[in-house]
């Protein structure tokens, strides 16, 4: 049996940039007509989702949301690493976090965290604490990049060099990012150019990489063949959910048909616990009770759902904007 799982790495931005205002969002009938739309398709099973997709802002990762909420932050903790899928592993920080997916031929990771000394100290430790070597990295896929800020790109050189991993990345985003490097925390220079449908193969796994714009130029999401007992299960990281644009958000609504329905994809994670859904609450379960329920797997028909309640919140915002 094949299953998909499908990946998202989801980052917010400044709300004034690329959001519409709580007034906006109000005052505009075809947005709250989108909003029902989309409340109708989530059903009794995914008003949660709803909820936190049909804002003004779309899903914000745990700092801003908590800031939005006037809420005090929460301390930036390493975390133990959990084996979400036989072949996919969550290591990282509760701020932010990386997937190592191994195959047998080694590691493809996704994100790089902020820095070198996060690399040695976070993403390494976290790999070994997990029973994997660093040193199988064979690639590390970028999911996007900021000018002037590393917090995905930042550990790439580190294990670039230590590891001799070979660093994807989207040229949209690479040479906007690598001319506004920080002194302090210099980036690598990507080995493979990163593009829409792209297939990644390394011994017995191959991810599919899918662009995804809209937070930067090139933002990447990967659709990974993840493994649980005898099955196999499509997973979609999305390196970003928001979609400001007409042209975003139809790029988004191709990935969706193109890519992860055709792939039957059935789980979504990010690179920020808490960016989409209860990553804590799930990953504890996991800890507890790797055999029992999978919290992460929807099953094809309700990712379905999920995403189509992803586009349409989207289109909401859209029309609060006027686009």
């Amino acid at each position: 049996m094949l299953i998909r799982i499908a990946a998202v790495l989801c980052l917010a931005v400044p709300a004034a940039a690329q959001t519409p205002t709580q007034q906006q969002w109000d005052a505009s009938k075809e947005a709250q007509q989108r909003v029902a739309a989309a409340f109708k398709i989530a059903g009794a099973d995914l008003q949660p989702q709803a909820k936190m997709f049909c804002t003004p802002t779309g899903p914000l990762r745990l700092a801003l949301a908590r800031q939005a909420a006037g809420l005090p932050p929460v301390p930036n903790e390493v975390m133990q690493p959990v084996r979400v899928f036989d072949n996919m592993y969550f290591i990282g920080m509760t701020s932010q976090n990386v997937w190592a997916i191994t195959t047998s031929d080694g590691i493809i990771l996704q994100d790089t965290m902020n820095s070198a000394e996060e690399a040695r100290t976070v993403i390494v430790p976290g790999l070994k604490a997990a029973g994997l070597d660093p040193a199988q990295i064979k690639y590390i896929v970028i999911s996007h990049g900021h000018p002037g800020q590393s917090d995905h790109t930042g550990g790439a050189l580190y294990l670039q060099k230590t590891y001799g991993a070979k660093v994807v990345m989207n040229p949209a985003d690479s040479t906007l990012v690598l001319p506004a490097q920080r002194p302090d925390r210099p980036l690598a220079t990507p080995d493979i150019a990163a593009a829409d449908g792209q297939t990644l193969t390394l011994g017995d796994t191959t991810v599919t990489l899918v662009h995804l714009p809209g937070h930067t130029p090139g933002t990447m999401g990967m659709i990974v063949p993840a493994k649980l007992g005898r099955a196999t299960h499509g997973v979609m990281i999305v390196g970003a959910s928001q979609m400001p644009t007409r042209a975003s958000l139809q790029q988004f609504e191709r990935v969706f048909n193109d890519y992860a329905k055709p792939q039957k994809v059935e789980a979504v994670v990010n690179m920020h616990a808490m960016g989409l859904q209860d990553d804590f609450t799930h990953l504890e379960a996991l800890r507890r009770n790797p055999s029992g329920p999978h919290p992460y797997l929807y099953g094809p028909e309700r990712f379905g759902r999920f995403m189509d309640v992803m586009l349409e919140c989207g289109r909401a915002r859209l029309a609060a904007m006027g686009r």
